[in-house]
């Protein structure tokens, strides 16, 4: 079993500078906030949440309702840094359809302004790439309700980001138990969550097309979805 990261030090805490915000400096440079806001913020604190959402195996990261990110971990900044489904830009995080960037806002707003709601009843947002072969999932929560965060801009809502091109793990025996899979249904069901195709998920567990399109209309009977964008949302928000 691979060991958890190390706390990071103290020098790795570094501000969000204007030109930072971009992304295009190095992923240790964005993992802070603001230096105007430091002094605010028990170092011990910025350590112990910044380790914790290096332990988290998805792309993680503390938004304001303005679209600043306060603190990433590396999976999070290197889809960032992908420009594929949702980047930073001058304004703050922007999705590749405006569509997508408003109601990713909207999901912001509600999280921070409504905490004890829990997440927002149209998250996760499935965001379409351009380049990357599966779609990026995005879960937004309220953030932690921390004291020495009390003033508005810096309260947070936790951007969950499921890039299927990250060797996205799926417990299988979670599936067979969540939704009554037979162990062939499960083992496909997580290919296919995993981005890839039927033909591709057919061939890695060594059954037919014909087979595999079998398991697809079982797996969407037993899940109560319809298309593979579904499935990949259900199995998602029900795992994490």
């Amino acid at each position: 079993m691979a060991s958890p990261p190390r706390p990071p030090a103290g020098d790795d805490l570094r501000p969000i500078t204007g030109h930072e915000r971009s992304l295009h400096g190095k992923a240790s440079e964005v993992s802070c906030a603001p230096q105007r806001d430091r002094g605010k913020v028990p170092r011990d604190v910025f350590l112990a949440l910044t380790y914790g959402l290096e332990l988290a195996r998805y792309g993680a990261m503390l938004v304001t309702e303005e679209g600043w990110p306060q603190l990433a971990n590396r999976t999070a900044l290197s889809i960032l840094q992908k420009r594929d489904g949702i980047s930073m830009a001058k304004t703050g995080l922007v999705a590749d359809r405006a569509s997508d960037t408003r109601l990713l806002y909207h999901l912001l707003a509600q999280a921070i302004s409504s905490p004890g709601s829990g997440e927002p009843p149209e998250s996760p947002l499935v965001l379409e790439r351009r380049v990357s072969r599966g779609a990026l999932m995005v879960r937004v929560v309220p953030g932690p309700g921390l004291d020495c965060w009390q003033a508005p801009a810096q309260k947070t809502a936790l951007l969950s980001l499921h890039d299927q091109d990250h060797a996205l793990i799926v417990d299988e025996r979670a599936l067979i138990s969540l939704f009554g899979l037979t162990r062939g249904e499960a083992s496909f069901a997580a290919k296919i969550v995993q981005g890839k195709s039927i033909e591709q998920a057919a061939a890695e567990i060594f059954i037919s097309t014909h087979t595999a399109r079998t398991h697809l209309k079982r797996i969407f009977m037993k899940t109560d979805t319809h298309r593979q964008p579904e499935l990949v949302v259900r199995v998602l928000t029900s795992l994490l």
